[in-house]
């Protein structure tokens, strides 16, 4: 953990020079998940041409190495570091919440920076995000990953402890906000998943948000994150339900997240983590 905390302490462009370095080797030369990348790009985007589908893998390779060092160089950031690098468009929609003692579930992709857009919202809004998340098997691995997302005063939330979280927390009457990075595949056995249209294709998705809901009634947001510049990023608040009555079954907040995360994906497709095998069965096969 030292020489991670070393490495943080780098300036930035030294640590874009290695990314560059890594995130070629890593394309070019390893060809880290060539095929799931590829065959995901062009289930999303049937008929592009070769160009741009060489144009989006390439930016996949360079925004995922990015997205690995900037976690890192998280350990040595100050709250002004953070806020001089992703900025918040409209506040307001989270704040009138928060501000109202509600406690809120915030939803968002795996698109450009989402391990600094949960430490956005922790130091910008005041609001530690409690991360739900799926614990490592590698003990090194999951105390680094701990430790960047409990960076200003975050916390993780094991997948398989979410409800017992938010229900221990209400009890409490604490006010609130759990995170759910919800747009990957849930595994085959999974029984509880919802199956939604997700560029065109049948998808399945996490009943989690949808169950949180149905359950708890909270305010749901969509955390949408484009990057500026390199190192630099822009988020808005798009409300998904605002806490009123919610029809059971409906599965509105997945169809508004489903939607919402293709558009941001469309907006800058290198941005997104295509390495994750997203159509990996059908829902006949896992029947």
């Amino acid at each position: 953990m030292f020489f991670i905390r070393l490495f943080s302490k780098l300036p930035f462009p030294i640590i874009y020079l290695i990314s560059d370095i890594i995130a070629f080797f890593t394309g070019s030369i390893i060809r880290y998940r060539r095929t799931v990348i590829t065959q995901n790009v062009e289930t999303a985007f049937p008929g592009i041409s070769a160009k741009e589908k060489r144009k989006i893998i390439r930016g996949f390779y360079r925004n995922l190495c990015d997205v690995g060092f900037e976690s890192l160089k998280s350990l040595s950031m100050s709250k002004e570091d953070v806020k001089k690098h992703i900025t918040i468009t409209n506040p307001e929609e989270f704040k009138k919440y928060h501000d109202a003692g509600k406690p809120i579930l915030m939803m968002t992709g795996h698109l450009s920076n989402w391990e600094w857009q949960l430490m956005a919202y922790t130091v910008i809004m005041n609001a530690p995000i409690g991360a739900v998340y799926k614990p490592l098997s590698n003990k090194f691995s999951e105390n680094l990953m701990q430790k960047i997302r409990s960076n200003f005063g975050g916390y993780v939330v094991p997948m398989e402890k979410t409800m017992r979280e938010i229900l221990v927390k209400h009890k409490r009457g604490e006010v609130f906000t759990i995170g759910m990075v919800a747009d990957q595949s849930p595994p085959g056995y999974d029984k509880k998943q919802i199956w939604l249209d997700f560029f065109g294709k049948e998808s399945a998705f996490f009943a989690g948000p949808e169950k949180v809901t149905e359950f708890m009634n909270y305010p749901v947001i969509f955390s949408k994150i484009r990057r500026v510049k390199r190192g630099y990023y822009e988020i808005t608040i798009v409300d998904l339900h605002d806490g009123s009555d919610y029809e059971k079954g409906s599965n509105e907040i997945l169809k508004k997240f489903s939607k919402q995360v293709e558009e941001n994906i469309k907006e800058q497709p290198s941005n997104w983590l295509w390495s994750h095998k997203r159509w990996k069965y059908t829902r006949e096969e896992v029947a």
